[in-house]
C-alpha cells in the first residue's frame, strides 16, 4: 500500500539553498556520514533537488538560482559523539562558534560551527 511520504523518511524535512550543493553535500557525507537518497541534476550539473539521511533525519538541498537565492539556517542535530563529530567538522573547514561543552543544569555537551555556507549547525549529545 501507498503511504503519503516515502518510507523511512520524516514529515518536516529542512531544505537548505546553497550557492554550491555538491560542497555541502560532501562536507555533510565527511562529517555526519550522510547517505545520498533521490537526486536531481540539472542540464548544468548543478544540483536541483537531492535529499540527504543524517542519522534518522532527511535534509534536502538545492544550488541556489536567481530565483531561489542562497540563505543560511540554524540546525541542530544530535550525535553520538559530539566531539568526534565536531572535529569532523572543523577538519573539513568549518568555523569555529564553540567547542563542545557541557555547562551547568545542561544534560546535553553542545558545541557549534558554521559551514562554508554560513549555515549554523549546533551539535549535541545528552551526557547527564
Amino acid at each position: 500500500m501507498k503511504t503519503y511520504k516515502p518510507e523511512n523518511y520524516n514529515s518536516l524535512s529542512p531544505y537548505l539553498i546553497v550557492d554550491d550543493a555538491q560542497k555541502l553535500v560532501d562536507l555533510l557525507k565527511a562529517v555526519f556520514n550522510a547517505t545520498e537518497f533521490r537526486r536531481f541534476d540539472r542540464e548544468n550539473g548543478t544540483i536541483a533537488h537531492v535529499e540527504l539521511k543524517l542519522d534518522d533525519s532527511i535534509l534536502m538541498i538545492s544550488n541556489s538560482t536567481p530565483e531561489y537565492p542562497a540563505n543560511k539556517t540554524m540546525l541542530h542535530m544530535y550525535v553520538a559523539d559530539v566531539f568526534e563529530t565536531f572535529d569532523k567538522a572543523i577538519e573539513n573547514g568549518c568555523e569555529i562558534i564553540e567547542k563542545p561543552i557541557n555547562k551547568p543544569n545542561d544534560p546535553d555537551t553542545r558545541g557549534a560551527f558554521y559551514d562554508f555556507a554560513g549555515n549554523y549547525w549546533a551539535v549535541s549529545m545528552q551526557t547527564n
